[in-house]
């Protein structure tokens, strides 16, 4: 479904995911906005598409996001979520302070506002401690630092693993399934169990896109996983949206502690249907760049 925007037209979702074969209901448009603060990173992952950027000090225009935001909800397009993301936001946490100051400011209170982060840095703790965040999710695929040094690419404190006044109820783990890393049921399995000594209530297992040769080389399929086969894992729904992206989700319960499995089955790429990118300059439907919609 098309929409009409500042004399652009923006993808939006009329009907919701399918839950089996039943039909999918329609829905009320609406878009999340990723906004992506920095290309730089802490972290030198090899399967990330922002490898070997630097940090970087660039113009943001908040009130451009704001006018974007308040744009979007005079054209009867509902805002569901605001994701903050880059690389990493916490080395550009000036900006995200001004973001969260302007939704303040703006009393946007009807936005989801979601943090994305990979909690390594002193000052990545102190945002997740921000109490505007609805949700914050951290990248963690292992669960033994010295592995996740190899897999980062840098030196991971010591107290990596802990989050002193954090809402941890707030917060969830996307995992990387990697080959030589998190690749099987039984590693599947630890990460589950560590998730839950953290005090997690939700993780992610996501499989590599194949956008370069490490990701091709370390590609570890989800069905490679078994997740059901791992004791005490129970599914609880499946959606789907045709060829575009499907999604799976279960219960892991653990001495009487549960947390909630996401896995994405697959994704096309290309598939950017209610999603927007802000990156402090322009406003794009999806994650290419010559898409600029305002």
């Amino acid at each position: 479904m098309l929409i009409d925007f500042q004399g652009n037209k923006i993808a939006v979702k009329e009907y919701d995911c399918q839950f089996g074969s039943l039909r999918p209901e329609r829905i009320a448009p609406f878009v999340n906005i990723f906004v992506k603060v920095t290309n730089g990173c802490n972290a030198h992952c090899r399967f990330c598409s922002n490898a070997g950027h630097r940090s970087e000090e660039r113009r943001f225009d908040v009130d451009k996001l704001l006018d974007v935001i308040g744009l979007l909800r005079e054209s009867r397009i509902r805002v569901n979520r605001v994701n903050v993301t880059g690389g990493e936001p916490s080395v550009a946490r000036s900006v995200v302070e001004r973001i969260l100051h302007g939704m303040e400011r703006a009393e946007y209170r009807g936005i989801h506002m979601h943090l994305n982060t990979n909690g390594l840095l002193p000052q990545s703790r102190l945002l997740m401690r921000h109490p505007r965040w609805d949700s914050i999710s951290v990248s963690l695929h292992h669960y033994d630092i010295d592995r996740l040094a190899e897999l980062y690419g840098c030196d991971i404190p010591s107290d990596a693993f802990r989050f002193d006044d954090v809402n941890m109820q707030k917060v969830n783990a996307s995992c990387n399934l990697i080959k030589g890393y998190i690749d099987c049921a039984s590693e599947a399995h630890r990460m589950l169990d560590f998730a839950i000594g953290l005090g997690l209530t939700r993780i992610g297992f996501v499989a590599l896109m194949r956008v370069n040769d490490y990701c091709r080389d370390h590609f570890v399929d989800l069905g490679d996983i078994h997740i059901d086969g791992i004791p005490h894992v129970y599914l609880t729904k499946s959606m789907h949206r045709g060829d575009d992206c499907k999604c799976s989700n279960y219960l892991y319960n653990k001495d009487m502690r549960v947390i909630e499995i996401y896995m994405r089955n697959y994704a096309n790429p290309r598939y950017c249907e209610s999603s927007l990118v802000y990156d402090g300059q322009y406003l794009r439907q999806g994650f290419h760049e010559d898409n600029i919609i305002y």
